[in-house]
């Protein structure tokens, strides 16, 4: 090569090296997974400007998302950035577990049932939240004095030594009485002021002694379709539960199974809903064939839109029965980030996407895209609710304040199954006391 030649390459290298540096400087790849200061403490890429965090996040069902998708949250923090991907088949946990496995990025923020938050805990696909609590409580007060107490307390693991926070439950569902106005007005029962179990069952008998064709109360024991109604009851008669495992000798427990038996010898129940799964019975109560369903509160909505039976003149409302020291519980769905999060130091703006889920506007807005109550003080008392859920009055906002967590355990599953089991032969009738029922499954269900 001539010297000029080399002169001209020389140049043309030196040239194309200084537009390399320049296009690096501009941000040819202006994305990055972790921040300069680790967990996001306001850190920088040398030059005073914020990296930018890119977070993904998984929701189980499109409607527990915050309504305006994390935009407010973004516009507020200009060097975040979020994904959000819907997850409804109901394994989120087991998909977590495969990632981690494969050394895949996980999502940075999960949510699924609080029920299930254990099982993610003994994974170690979570990380310990009380670090992250402390400091939102440190740097906004006011909105973290808006979230209910327990929202944080049912996730605490593990259980033997519950010193833990593995995410924060923000919304729930919990269950109610829902009755028919007309059925009741022709029995002469005040439905309206059932609170106690054994006023709901007197209230039955009312209905069936009146003459009326309705069935007393609706129910569902197709084997593996659930076992709420039993849960339920065994709780809001004070029956102790050993993680998901209720303690059938119990005061609580015999109470309960005995109230069961009586409903179904004295045919308060319809033995044929042995065969009846979740919208059998829904149908029943729908179709205006019984007085009462015990359900959850979002299928207040459903109910309110069949015509010629709305509420306040087909059907009323009031929070589930108790008995002594029994309570409602209401069953929660958790945010919680992950230990993803965590090995990419963003788990500072992970928490903070939670938190603004908890937001009032946004669980609010949510409420009325067909999501549930809220564990947020300030919400539950927004007026917007009275539109959104004219149902949910004070009496019904203030057992759900006061409710407790759905028990729970890694062998929830298998205590259903036995549960299920016993409640079907209740339903189709036996001639077993309660004691004797709680001798039979007691064993099975400690063996679990």
């Amino acid at each position: 090569m001539t010297r000029s030649g080399k002169t001209v390459l020389l140049k043309f290298m030196a040239l194309f090296t200084v537009m390399a540096m320049v296009l690096a400087a501009c941000g040819g790849d202006d994305t990055s997974d972790t921040t300069a200061a680790a967990g996001g403490d306001g850190g920088d890429g040398g030059d005073g400007t914020e990296e930018t965090v890119d977070l993904l996040i998984w929701s189980s069902r499109d409607y527990y998302r915050p309504p305006d998708l994390w935009q407010g949250f973004m516009d507020d923090n200009p060097n975040i950035n979020v994904t959000v991907q819907v997850e409804s088949n109901d394994d989120i946990l087991q998909q977590l577990q495969r990632m981690q496995d494969a050394g895949q990025r996980m999502p940075d923020v999960i949510q699924d049932d609080t029920f299930l938050i254990e099982a993610y805990q003994n994974a170690g696909l979570l990380i310990d939240h009380t670090a992250l609590k402390d400091r939102w409580e440190s740097e906004d007060p006011d909105a973290y004095n808006e979230i209910l107490p327990i929202a944080w307390d049912e996730n605490r693991f593990p259980a033997d030594n519950p010193t833990g926070i593995y995410g924060v439950s923000l919304t729930a569902n919990f269950d109610v009485i829902y009755y028919n106005i007309p059925v009741c007005e022709e029995a002469g029962v005040d439905c309206a002021g059932i609170s106690t179990l054994e006023g709901f069952l007197d209230a039955m008998r009312q209905v069936k002694a009146s003459g009326s064709e309705a069935i007393p109360l609706t129910v569902q024991a197709l084997p593996g379709t659930g076992i709420t109604l039993l849960k339920t009851f065994f709780s809001a008669a004070g029956a102790p539960f050993d993680g998901a495992v209720p303690d059938l000798q119990s005061e609580g427990g015999l109470y309960t199974l005995q109230w069961f038996l009586d409903a179904s010898n004295e045919g308060l129940l319809p033995p044929e809903a042995i065969s009846w799964g979740e919208d059998q019975a829904r149908g029943a109560f729908a179709g205006q064939r019984a007085a009462f369903i015990l359900d959850g509160f979002t299928v207040a909505g459903e109910f309110n839109e069949i015509e010629g039976f709305g509420l306040g003149e087909g059907w009323g409302i009031v929070p589930s029965p108790t008995r002594g020291d029994g309570n409602q519980i209401s069953n929660a769905r958790t945010w919680a980030v992950t230990t993803g999060a965590e090995e990419r130091g963003v788990e500072w703006e992970a928490f903070l996407a939670v938190a603004h889920v908890g937001t009032v506007d946004q669980l609010v807005d949510a409420a009325a895209g067909g999501s549930v109550p809220m564990r947020n003080s300030v919400a539950l008392e927004d007026p917007r609710l009275d539109d959104i859920w004219p149902f949910f009055d004070a009496n019904l906002r203030s057992a759900y304040s006061g409710s407790d967590s759905v028990p729970s355990g890694l062998n929830g599953g298998d205590v259903e199954l036995v549960l299920e089991q016993l409640f079907g032969e209740i339903v189709v009738g036996t001639d077993k006391t309660a004691q004797e029922l709680a001798d039979e499954y007691q064993p099975q269900l400690d063996d679990l």
